[in-house]
């Protein structure tokens, strides 16, 4: 597994299927970009040239390495074995196709099914506090901080989480990609399941409260929403039993206060 350099982390279930979620924001005859948030640690570059080169195959220039980004959620219970770098597949005892395999098929088949599904829409963009989800893995390392830097925050790490949202013209809300720093380790290093972690889970508990929400009015929207990790380097997950609801309550609080389109 990737995640904690352990090579006693040998998978032996899964906790949660992972997915590769994918939009892409185009202009009519004009640029566009994709974005795919894949439930891994972090992307991989051999991954990205191996779906450049698919997606080429069947759109020609249309997408390249200039117009797609893949980025990981950075959970700490996914497959290892996938990167191009020594030391990230030493623990996984070298390079594991399998792993390789599953991830390139993932990731080109949500950005086949984006550039089906492409329809008119806007994008919105919010900003807020989320308190009480995560702490600082070491606040007494954060004390030897410069008084006067510390002076320039309210908090010893980031609770701000940013929110982008994609409306469909006729549809309504289909979608969002997240950034909120906590690190995707609520999963143990003993931990033997397959698993999107904080970020994964939390994906998934709102796009079923979407898709529950949303049979009431529609039979045929799909929404997608991803945990895209930010800053997340010294904030581990605050260990309680309603810390995915808090982010879940506050994810749709957040949706529903959108004030700026781009």
């Amino acid at each position: 597994m990737m995640g904690y350099a352990n090579t006693g982390q040998i998978a032996s279930g899964i906790h949660f299927r992972l997915r590769a979620r994918a939009f892409i924001v185009a202009e009519p005859k004009g640029n566009r970009v994709v974005f795919v948030n894949l439930d891994a640690c972090m992307a991989s570059q051999i991954v990205k040239i191996k779906v450049i080169e698919r997606l080429k195959e069947r759109y020609g220039d249309l997408y390249t390495e200039k117009n797609v980004a893949i980025s990981g959620i950075h959970t700490h219970a996914g497959p290892g074995g996938y990167l191009q770098y020594v030391v990230y597949i030493v623990t996984s005892f070298g390079f594991v196709h399998q792993s390789f395999d599953v991830i390139v098929d993932g990731i080109e088949k949500c950005i086949i099914q984006a550039h089906e599904n492409l329809r008119p829409g806007s994008i919105f963009v919010n900003k807020g506090e989320l308190l009480d989800a995560g702490v600082n893995r070491s606040p007494s390392a954060y004390l030897n901080n410069p008084a006067a830097e510390r002076r320039k925050y309210r908090y010893n790490v980031d609770k701000e989480m940013t929110l982008l949202k994609f409306v469909d013209d006729d549809w309504g809300p289909v979608g969002s990609f997240n950034w909120f720093p906590t690190h995707g380790t609520s999963m143990s290093r003993t931990n033997s399941l397959i698993s999107g972690d904080n970020k994964g889970a939390a994906a998934r508990f709102m796009e079923d409260w979407f898709e529950q929400k949303g049979s009431e009015r529609m039979d045929s929207v799909v929404f997608e929403d991803e945990g895209l990790p930010r800053r997340i380097s010294n904030i581990i997950p605050r260990r309680h039993d309603k810390r995915m609801l808090l982010m879940l309550c506050f994810w749709m609080k957040l949706l529903a206060s959108f004030s700026t389109q781009i």
